[in-house]
Parts: structure tokens; sequence; C-alpha cells
């Protein structure tokens, strides 16, 4: 049954044709599995650069408390730092962290300041003598406690 040459070319063409259809399946698994870990990754990257926004522009306003010699939470999202030669206000706005700098003894402007960084949300929150600088990005948060000035807010 197996010497006819019909029977022959018919098992090769089922054969190339099986594996052919492997080969098709693999492939497929393969692009399947390519795209799911990209798209992984993408979130990953994405949700890691908004926590290292957050982070940073949360590290660069506690040391500007840190280095200011008087500090005052003027509101949720705006700060006043007061220094011998000059003043710094730090606020935000339309989803930006802007920080201005002026003169000692001029009125404080929230506007106009140069842009820091993006983020969604920035609070201060005074107590106990303690402020409390928390930026929001998305589904992410990060929150510093330093010392500074007052037990509520200063206009």
């Amino acid at each position: 049954f197996m010497n006819r040459p019909d029977t022959k070319r018919l098992a090769d063409t089922v054969s190339a044709a099986g594996s052919m259809t492997l080969f098709m399946l693999f492939s497929v698994c393969c692009l399947v599995i390519i795209s799911v870990a990209v798209s992984a990754y993408g979130r990953i990257n994405e949700g890691y650069e908004n926590t290292f926004s957050c982070a940073a522009a949360v590290r660069y306003i506690t040391n500007k408390i840190r280095a200011g010699e008087n500090v005052r939470v003027v509101s949720e999202n705006r700060l006043l730092l007061e220094n011998t030669d000059y003043c710094t206000v730090i606020y935000h706005k339309n989803g930006m962290i802007y920080e201005r700098v002026f003169a000692p003894g001029q009125t404080p402007v929230y506007e106009g300041g140069e842009e820091m960084f993006g983020t969604d949300e920035l609070t201060f929150t005074p107590k106990d003598g303690i402020i409390t600088v928390t930026a929001r990005d998305g589904d992410n948060s990060f929150s510093v406690c330093c010392r500074g000035g007052g037990d509520g807010y200063e206009e």
C-alpha cells in the first residue's frame, strides 16, 4: 500500500502541510508573546517615569524648604520661602509646578514663574511644625515630611 507513487506524494504533502501549520502556529505564538511583553514594558516604563517625576519634584521642594530661613505654607498648593537676600514662591497650577524668585519686601506673585515639573497635583500640609509635601501624577504619588513653619496656612 505504501509503495504506490500516488500515496507517497500524498504523505509528503500532508507532512509538509503539517510542518507548515506547526511553524505558523509557533510564529503566531511568538508574535503574541512579543506583543504582550511590549505592552507590559510600556506600562512599567510609564509608571516609573511618573514616579520618578513625583519623587524628583518633592525632593527638589524639600531641599528648598530645608535651605529656607523662614518657610510659610500660604495655601494647600502655595509655598513661600524667605531668605535674607531673596524670596521664592513655589506653586502648582494647571498641572505644572512653578518657582518664582523675587526680592525681599516685594509682594509675592503666584504667576509667571519658571516651569519646574509636571504633576497632576501638589499639596503642602503643615502640622505641628512639619510640612508634608505630596506630589501626585496619575496613580503614582510621593510624599516627604520636613521641618517647616506653623500649624496651618498663612497668607
